[in-house]
């Protein structure tokens, strides 16, 4: 089955060794001294199953209240009110928190952000020594000990800390990186482009690093050497706004870029970010990312990259008011302004703003005529819309001014061909999803929706079966791409293993009307006709919204799928011998020979 999003346009993915990292922040639920707590700590854990953290934090705070010497609760409370933003309110429910389990990682890391916030970096280093490892994981214990010692006047110290992280490469990245920022701020000018250097190798830049570094570089006036570095960032990414703002800054020459680290207080809130955009690039490390951003944030409020990676994580978290709210803070000459409003647009359709987030994207398209990524999100959000030939147009205008065809945007060949086929072409859909596999040939998500077209047209079986099975072997938990796989081996006569499969696609993806009818259909072929009926049923209770579907099912109950499918090919024959007379009339008509 192909779903109807191939792509959630920002949910963050891809993982990183940093994800092992990873602390429990949570702990078994607490024991309640008194009955009348429980409705708190329910409506509490209500609202964190469903992200909302703000009545989570209220409601985790009453039930504290109520049990002030509960452990659990502490933890929760501090948990959630960090989340919400509410860090300072936070701080005096972690002192306690620690003062009953010392070593209470969420609590010390909230008490030893507070420490950098007062400038209380001797207590900082002091709490750091104290609880080490315990308390803190190796990626966040370094860095904060190399900014402590860094504000207590000793840089060489500070340099030890970050060259202790060793090991994986992303630690040595961290470590060089940091290192380069505190070399920089104690004026070592050497030592700091070595750092730099170290930190980037022979890759292609990230955008934060080549903005360190191209800052650093500015301020030593080569503005060459950093017009050089935001080209290679821009091969990456090359409507990054970021690195063009800073690539004209440099051209111009006629402004000094503060480093984005000078001081320890800022230097730990780019630590901070740093592991949150880590945190953030795996599923699993979503909240804990969350928690890392307020804390940075916290530190250090005229950050702007953390406050768009902040409402990253709320559209993650399907937070879409809160998330377009975020966005909605940046201003129009801040080099995030475009991203964010990319991504606040997106919010909007995600709450039925369709109308106004499609009016906030004209109005970017107007001002940034020449950036692809305006285009894309207006054919995304048409798409979400199923206004197909907008969206096909849209992609259109993005392909126009990227130049035609180019690996790196494989994905747009996918979303406008989804386009074209929802549209009706699909002579184009089928070209921009073989060119979009020519680029990735193991993209499972394409693979499928290939695949599954051609089952729905009932050709290219054979081939269509052996791209979904790769599919499936690429994402094998993948209700949708199972159902592809199950209905596939139905449409070749292999009804025994499309039971199977669609059994399991059921399984992953229980509540789908599609799936449920497919396994129906696969049911009623191998005689098991009162189980079909059942699964159809089911398959009602869904509400399915596809065209046609409830009526045909409806039918399928009244006659059975044999008489359904009867009807069905007299439907087609009836069709194709309407066409034959129409064409026959038409060469019969009398031309004007004028």
């Amino acid at each position: 089955m192909a779903p109807f999003l191939p792509f959630p346009s920002r949910r963050l993915r891809s993982g990183t060794a940093l994800v092992a990292l990873l602390v429990s922040l949570g702990t078994a639920a607490p024991v309640l001294a008194d009955d009348n707590d429980v409705g708190a700590y329910l409506a509490a854990r209500h609202a964190a199953i469903n992200n909302d953290v703000e009545q989570a934090a209220t409601y985790f705070t009453r039930a504290l209240a109520a049990d002030p010497a509960n452990i659990a609760l502490m933890e929760q409370a501090v948990l959630y009110k960090i989340a919400a933003g509410r860090v300072s309110a936070a701080v005096p429910v972690a002192r306690a928190l620690v003062a009953k389990e010392p070593d209470h990682r969420i609590g010390q890391l909230l008490l030893l952000t507070e420490d950098f916030r007062t400038g209380e970096t001797e207590r900082a280093a002091e709490r750091l020594d104290k609880h080490g490892d315990r308390a803190f994981n190796t990626v966040t214990a370094k860095l904060l000990t190399g900014w402590a010692a860094f504000d207590n006047g000793d840089p060489e110290a500070a340099q030890e800390a970050f060259a202790s992280l060793e090991g994986q490469q992303l630690y040595r990245i961290f470590g060089d990186y940091h290192a380069g920022l505190a070399a920089a701020a104690n004026g070592d000018v050497e030592q700091a482009e070595t750092l730099f250097k170290s930190s980037i190798g022979d890759e292609i830049p990230t955008a934060r690093l080549a903005e360190a570094y191209g800052r650093f570089l500015e301020r030593q006036t080569r503005g060459e050497d950093a017009i050089e570095l935001y080209d290679r960032a821009l091969a990456r990414a090359p409507s990054d706004p970021v690195m063009l703002a800073a690539r004209e800054r440099a051209e111009a020459m006629d402004e000094v870029p503060e480093p984005l680290a000078a001081t320890g207080r800022q230097g730990a809130a780019e630590a901070l970010y740093g592991l949150a955009d880590a945190f953030a690039r795996d599923e699993s490390g979503i909240r804990l990312s969350l928690v890392y951003l307020q804390l940075a944030l916290y530190l250090n409020g005229d950050m702007e990259a953390p406050r768009l990676l902040l409402g990253n994580v709320m559209e993650a978290q399907e937070r879409w008011e809160e998330a377009a709210e975020t966005y909605g803070g940046f201003e129009v000459g801040s080099p995030y302004y475009r991203s964010a409003q990319v991504g606040r647009a997106d919010a909007l359709s995600r709450i039925d703003e369709t109308d106004e987030a499609l009016v906030a994207l004209r109005k970017l398209e107007a001002v940034f005529p020449k950036d692809e990524t305006v285009p894309i999100a207006i054919g995304d959000l048409m798409r979400r819309a199923e206004r197909y030939e907008e969206a096909r147009d849209a992609y259109d205008r993005a392909f126009m001014l990227i130049g035609g065809s180019k690996e790196r945007y494989w994905s747009l060949h996918y979303v406008r061909g989804v386009a074209n086929e929802r549209i009706g072409d699909w002579d184009a859909a089928e070209a921009d999803l073989k060119k979009a596999l020519e680029y990735r040939p193991d993209q499972a998500n394409v693979l499928n929706y290939l695949g599954y077209s051609w089952i729905e047209q009932n050709r290219n079986l054979t081939e269509a079966r052996e791209m979904i099975e790769r599919a499936v072997e690429l994402r094998p938990n993948d209700g949708y791409i199972t159902d592809s796989l199950g209905w596939v081996e139905y449409r070749l006569g292999d009804y025994e293993a499309a039971v199977q499969t669609m059994e399991r696609a059921v399984e992953l993806t229980p509540t789908d009307p599609v799936i449920n009818d497919h396994f129906g259909d696969t049911l009623w072929t191998v005689g098991r006709k009162t189980e079909a009926r059942f699964q159809w049923r089911r398959a009602l209770s869904f509400d399915p919204e596809e065209e046609g579907l409830r009526e045909r099912i409806l039918r399928k109950l009244d006659v059975g799928l044999d008489v359904v499918l009867e009807e069905e090919r007299q439907a087609e024959i009836d069709e194709a011998e309407k066409a034959v007379e129409t064409d026959a009339a038409l060469d019969e008509t009398p031309k004007d020979d004028g």
